[in-house]
């Protein structure tokens, strides 16, 4: 006699991943693209880089629809992250979108022109291969694709979840100085309705999630998304400039926080036991950033590198996300105890 498994609901699947490669396009960033069915909800740009003294500089601009709160730009210059003054001045509100077949340009600022507070002007143009996103008299950056873009889904008939995100090498001036870095192009979708801060992953799933790239002095590039999170959310995806590296839907985890919650170390580590470790930057604890969210949030700035790499770095940058509480209720064990 058969016994039916009734502890679930029906397209109730435990929330697992896949994960691979694709080739970008400029049509699957148009906002009407419709993934599995599935809305943009959100498109981030963020990233980081160095300037000449060496300090780090960290950014996030997010957009919903046509609408963006401003910019988060952050750096290390005072000894730990703390918000530029000049964030405050830059685009917020409504911006002006308009996408053709070789570009898609986001501008202007409509709060400005209606007679709000003075804002630095934001012109971002993406065209096949190629980006550029200045903020006023802030920040001009340009850069070029690195090899195929990365796409995460998560299974479930109530709360399914597609992302993807895209790799960019970037160069130019930030508040004067020269800088050099990445900068990450993403899409969150999901059903209309909730914001990500209101969205399951955030609230329940993610327990530690890291987008992180490096360049190294021979040139190559390496970079990914890589998360531990509870039921079946975990997935280690890594690409380079070539192509995928491993492509995994799940993870071993390993952190090592201090004191007061913030992750030294996180480890992310693949079926084959390759494992991909995140690094705090001295004073990389992303206070003003964390300030802004809850549920136990952390963010933390620093660089990942795979567990025995022996290539000189030129430029690497991650950033970290932990909830710590909920990282305790799992039980991970430290970085050093994943790699024995």
């Amino acid at each position: 006699m058969t016994t039916l498994d009734t502890t679930s609901t029906l397209g109730d699947l435990g929330f697992p991943t896949a994960v691979s490669c694709y080739a970008p396009n400029l049509d699957m960033h148009r906002p009407t693209a419709r993934p599995f069915g599935l809305t943009e909800q959100s498109m981030y740009l963020y990233g980081g880089w160095r300037d000449e003294t060496g300090a780090l500089h960290i950014v996030e601009r997010k957009f919903c629809g046509p609408m963006t709160g401003g910019l988060w730009l952050m750096n290390t210059k005072s000894g730990k992250v703390t918000l530029a003054p000049e964030s405050l001045n830059t685009v917020r509100g409504e911006v002006k979108r308009e996408y053709s077949d070789t570009e898609h340009h986001l501008h202007g600022s409509l709060l400005g022109k209606a007679g709000g507070a003075p804002e630095e002007g934001l012109d971002y143009r993406l065209t096949p291969g190629a980006m550029h996103w200045r903020e006023g008299t802030v920040m001009e950056l340009s850069g070029n694709l690195v090899g195929p873009g990365i796409q995460i889904g998560s299974l479930d008939h109530e709360l399914p979840f597609f992302y993807t995100s895209e790799l960019y090498k970037i160069s130019g001036t930030v508040l004067g100085e020269q800088v050099d870095g990445f900068v990450f192009l993403d899409h969150g979708y999901w059903p209309h309705g909730a914001d990500w801060k209101e969205w399951h992953i955030f609230n329940r799933q993610q327990l530690s999630w890291t987008a992180w790239a490096a360049e190294f002095e021979n040139g190559d590039v390496e970079w990914g998304q890589v998360c531990f999170g509870r039921d079946g959310f975990n997935f280690v995806a890594v690409a380079s400039g070539d192509g995928p590296v491993v492509m995994d839907p799940t993870c071993r985890p390993g952190i090592d926080p201090d004191p007061d919650d913030w992750a030294q170390r996180l480890g992310y580590q693949a079926t084959d036991g390759r494992t991909w470790v995140f690094e705090l930057e001295p004073g990389g604890q992303m206070s003003p950033f964390t300030a802004a969210r809850w549920g136990g949030y952390r963010a933390q700035a620093g660089r990942v590198l795979r567990s025995g790499e022996d290539r000189p770095v030129k430029v690497a940058f991650g950033w970290g996300e932990t909830f710590m509480e909920r990282i305790r209720d799992a039980g991970v064990g430290s970085v050093d105890a994943l790699l024995k």
